[in-house]
């Protein structure tokens, strides 16, 4: 088993989705490197797969995220991607059931974890309606992501009454899951606001790389996570033996 990285909360989270690659994604990922090693906390980053292992080069304090995996181990499988796959890349963990992602049955998800945490993946599972929640707590993931579809890019927050709703379903079912309150976030304050109602995370991917200046953005959101620490605290999540 590798020796995983140490995931502080709150997190600061950056999804690159498809809306960047290559030589541009790497000056933000130094720029994410730079910051989780400058100001002491973890920063993800949902990277496409291709640039999983140029990121991991440069950025080795960083938790570095496939945006997606297929149920699947060694073997025929015509352009699979295996958890092993991964971890030879350089990945931390792995987004799953994200729904701008291919989509998977309950069965296939089950799967995709199993084959995750066998291969040293940490676990990150979206989830919408307070009936996903729990029955992928029951799962135990890593880190279990809160969003409303119809919010997802569209700059409106979910309500209090969500967040503190998903975050009691998931800390009554297991308090070590990392609860990640997401969709619609556009600044620091979202951020913070989200971390004072149950959140341990927070970020973003059209907020940070559909503006003019996405480290501008990065440093906003920064801004949210820090004053977030200062006044409501940091843990370290357990990591399963």
């Amino acid at each position: 088993m590798i020796k995983k990285k140490v995931i502080k909360t709150p997190t600061l989270g950056i999804n690159a989705k498809s809306y960047m690659w290559g030589a541009d994604l790497l000056e933000i990922a130094k720029y994410c490197e730079k910051i989780a090693v400058e100001n002491d906390i973890t920063v993800t980053m949902e990277v496409p797969i291709v640039d999983i292992y140029r990121v991991s080069l440069i950025a080795p304090h960083i938790i570095i995220n496939a945006q997606f995996m297929d149920p699947i181990e060694q073997g025929n499988t015509m352009g699979g991607v295996s958890a092993e796959a991964l971890v030879d890349a350089g990945a931390d963990g792995v987004i799953l059931n994200h729904a701008s992602a291919k989509p998977m049955t309950l069965s296939q998800l089950i799967n995709a974890m199993k084959y995750a945490k066998k291969a040293g993946l940490y676990t990150f599972v979206c989830a919408d309606s307070i009936e996903e929640v729990r029955i992928i707590a029951s799962l135990h993931p890593t880190g279990i992501i809160c969003e409303q579809s119809n919010l997802i890019g569209t700059g409106v927050v979910s309500s209090e009454e969500y967040i503190h709703s998903t975050t009691k379903a998931i800390r009554d079912y297991d308090p070590n899951i990392i609860v990640s309150q997401g969709a619609g976030i556009k600044n620091g304050n979202d951020i913070y606001r989200n971390i004072k109602n149950g959140s341990e995370s927070g970020g973003g991917a059209s907020g940070v790389f559909c503006c003019s200046d996405p480290i501008a953005k990065i440093d906003d959101f920064l801004d949210g996570i820090l004053r977030a620490k200062k006044d409501f605290g940091s843990r370290i999540y357990k990591q399963e033996v």
